[in-house]
């Protein structure tokens, strides 16, 4: 295989990735995709195009703002490097040298797959939830073009005399719906077990695009290993989890200044965040706050607007923290704290889906060796050892 061409896979997919870090942060917060400009959320400088090379910049600053020197997560290279290595991989496995068009057509429908996996992986690790705007279009999208892609042409003696066009539409169909309605019925077993809502809906609509793309054998496959891995995942975090600050949206206003936050900690009414903002202690100030584990994207206000008083700061500069104590809280106000309060103990599903349906769009016969033998074959060994 032409180096060159798993070289520009790979840039192509670093670019990629840095549209994705827009996408993660601002389509959960209901902000435009392309309008405004990324600024440094610290001090609200322009981020210049030569401070916006994906990794590159970010190694260059030393994960500093060059105007503000506040500290860039290293998040936002981790999601390019992933999506460039990932676009690596599907052109690794589906591309063709030199490239017919359907395999040319598969290998963009699978980097488009792989590359909304990571935006909702990441969206449901900030937010717990699995945003419609990519699902629901996604679904259609990848049942609409399943002729044009080779993961859908099934053998001739497997249609039967189905033509090529019909068989693949009625495979990524048949996907879609095995993988909404195998969640639906744990989701539907589960709350009744537990008497409350099991599984958000969202996970539904996510087996339901992966199934559309890897088919229903595949999607089943995607199901058991995400249960696996988040069996063995959610364990040790649960294990050595704390109370910890979650991502949130956070607007502080009082004394002439505004202060934006995107991580937060509730200690009943007492919420506490970090950042760098001159707010005198003992002032009132007023809070916008998102809670991204209440919302549902189009169909819920997520919003709280509160009343606060700053009650102690201490450290400083970036380390700074404030401790703000609410004042007058409603019940529906103390409701939805305690909820975000708690959201640091959930542990969201959709991560783990998504690597499924990664692993099973870029290693499907591994995958189905995988399930089929090798772990049973373990299995057998432990019980039997």
């Amino acid at each position: 295989m032409d180096v060159i061409h798993l070289v520009i896979a790979l840039l192509f997919g670093l670019v990629v990735g840095s549209f994705l870090n827009v996408v993660i942060w601002r389509l959960p917060r209901g902000e435009n995709l392309s309008k405004p400009r990324s600024r440094c959320p610290g001090c609200g400088a322009l981020i210049r195009w030569y401070d916006n090379i994906p990794v590159v910049s970010w190694l260059l600053l030393r994960a500093k703002c060059r105007g503000c020197g506040s500290r860039i997560a290293g998040r936002y290279p981790f999601v390019e490097l992933l999506t460039g290595v990932l676009f690596l991989l599907a052109w690794r496995k589906h591309g063709g040298h030199p490239v017919a068009a359907l395999e040319l057509f598969t290998t963009i429908q699978v980097c488009l797959f792989l590359a909304a996996l990571v935006a909702i992986s990441f969206i449901d690790i900030d937010h717990r939830i699995i945003p419609d705007r990519i699902s629901k279009p996604g679904m259609v999208f990848f049942v609409a073009l399943a002729p044009l892609s080779l993961l859908h042409m099934l053998e001739p003696q497997f249609v039967g005399g189905v033509k090529a066009a019909l068989s693949a539409w009625l495979h990524a169909g048949a996907g879609a719906v095995v993988g909404a309605g195998v969640v639906l019925a744990i989701r539907a077993v589960g709350s009744w077990i537990l008497k409350k809502e099991a599984m958000g809906l969202g996970d539904v609509k996510l087996l339901a695009l992966i199934g559309a793309v890897v088919g229903p054998l595949q999607a089943l496959y995607a199901l058991a290993l995400a249960c696996l891995a988040g069996a063995v995942v959610g364990s040790l975090l649960f294990a050595i989890g704390k109370r910890r600050p979650m991502p949130c949206a956070l607007t502080v206003k009082g004394d002439g200044t505004e202060a934006s936050f995107d991580r937060m900690r509730v200690r009943g009414e007492r919420l506490e965040v970090q950042g760098a903002p001159e707010l005198a202690a003992g002032s009132e100030v007023t809070l916008d706050l998102v809670l991204p584990a209440a919302r549902v994207l189009e169909e819920e206000d997520p919003r709280l607007a509160l009343k606060a008083r700053v009650a102690e700061v201490s450290g400083s500069g970036a380390a700074r923290t404030w401790r703000l104590e609410v004042l007058e809280p409603t019940e529906d106000d103390e409701e939805r704290l305690e909820m975000f309060g708690q959201s640091y103990r959930y542990i969201p599903f959709g991560p783990f889906l998504a690597m499924g349906g990664a692993l099973s769009v870029l290693w499907g016969e591994e995958v189905h060796w995988f399930i089929t033998v090798g772990y049973p074959e373990w299995a057998r060994g432990m019980i039997g050892g």
